[in-house]
């Protein structure tokens, strides 16, 4: 499945069937780095923070250089009360002991159902059989998909990426995993995403790079508007490489293929968001602020209507627009215009005299299109992604716990 995906050095991964998870799925992830590891992360910013979130912002607080990362399927322990913190340190400290670490270099999340109780002693005989598991490098591969797959919940397909980025220093990898199917919503989703490189950088320089990265990417895509207790991206820097980068051509390298991994993540979790069939690309330009583009941009991406009309390929324009203009921005809707793809549907906030419906349904015939919303009222854009709402998208989620 990874084909030509370049794996990080330094870095060893396993996933395992523990028993979270119904049948024989994998349902335990461990990533683990030879050597302690700069983090820098992002987590959620919903309200009710799981355990593990808690947890970690701790950490990051801290300080700490990260040697390993489990992740658990199955079950969020989010909203388990002081228990479910209890639980972390528990899981925390068992895989420390089993690796002969610290349990501050062991960073956990965990994804699924919330409210359940944390099942501690299920992914403590897990944990055994993960360390078991762990592989050389002529098994990478594959257990670097075994761990992708054991992050997942309602997606279909691993999500994993992996490039290498030339600096001045030489050559640097860097491989990327995530998960997320539904909850999926800017400022973070449900959503879990591990960024991996064998690069050495300054901690705060790293902190900094993620923030701007996942604001560019992960925080520009929606599902269906729903945001998680649990969603984390976590990105790690162990330094194998003997690359130390400081110059800022060399962070800027390292900070563009950082996004692109991340950009290429993000689009899997739309493409593969809940009954997805499109994956729809929302700019809004000609804005006075980019502040201004942003809140259309996302009121077009998390109209239920709007999504349902790309399912039913009906080009109906008049629910974007009727988006635009409940968005909360002052604009001028005379000098309003809408185009999906290269067909101009609206000119000056009216239907467009050379427009003809049936253009505009070929284009949402498509798996993947543009729509484009330009204000002409200024220089300034924003951009996101966005999928449609499908009859499946209800039924998974109406039978998410059976």
């Amino acid at each position: 499945m990874l084909g030509n995906i370049k794996i990080c050095p330094g870095y060893r991964f396993a996933g395992v069937h523990c028993g979270l998870k119904a049948g024989d799925a994998l349902d335990l992830a461990l990533l683990l780095s030879d050597c302690p590891a700069v983090a820098a992360a992002v987590f959620t910013k919903n309200r009710f923070p799981a355990a593990p979130v808690l947890y970690g912002r701790k950490q990051l607080v801290e300080g700490h250089n990260l040697s390993a990362v489990l992740i658990n399927s199955g079950n969020a322990n989010a909203c388990t009360g002081h228990q479910g913190e209890i639980d972390v340190m528990t899981v925390a400290e068992i895989l420390a002991a089993a690796l002969n670490l610290s349990r501050e270099q062991i960073f956990v999340s965990s994804t699924g159902v919330i409210g359940e109780p944390f099942p501690v002693t299920t992914v403590l005989k897990g944990i055994e059989t993960l360390v078991s598991e762990l592989e050389g490098e002529v098994a990478k591969a594959k257990a670097l998909e075994a761990a992708a797959r054991a992050i997942m919940t309602t997606d279909k397909l691993p999500k994993v990426v992996g490039i290498e980025v030339k600096t001045s220093q030489g050559l640097v990898t860097l491989t990327g995993i995530a998960k997320g199917a539904g909850m999926i919503h800017p400022d973070m989703a449900t959503m879990l995403a591990y960024l991996l490189t064998d690069a050495e950088i300054d901690r705060q320089v790293w902190q900094a790079m993620l923030q701007r990265v996942v604001d560019k990417s992960f925080n520009r895509i929606s599902v269906d508007g729903d945001m998680s207790t649990n969603d984390t991206v976590l990105a790690l820097a162990n330094g194998v490489s003997g690359c130390s980068l400081t110059s800022p051509s060399d962070l800027d390298v390292l900070e563009n293929g950082l996004l692109q991994i991340a950009r290429d993540l993000a689009k899997m979790i739309v493409k593969d968001g809940e009954g997805a069939t499109k994956v729809v690309e929302i700019t809004v330009a000609g804005a006075s602020k980019v502040a201004e583009a942003e809140k259309i941009c996302r009121a077009v991406a998390n109209s239920a209507l709007v999504k349902t009309a790309f399912f039913g390929q009906d080009a109906n324009w008049g629910r974007i627009i009727a988006a635009v203009g409940y968005a909360g921005v002052e604009i001028k809707p005379e000098l309003v215009n809408i185009s999906f793809n290269q067909v101009r549907v609206v000119s000056g906030g009216v239907r467009d005299p050379g427009y003809r419906e049936e253009d505009g349904a070929a284009v949402l015939r498509l798996p993947e299109f543009t729509v484009k919303i330009d204000l002409q009222s200024g220089e300034d854009e924003f951009t996101l992604l966005t999928s449609d709402l499908t009859h499946e998208y209800v039924s998974i989620n109406a039978d998410y716990r059976s």
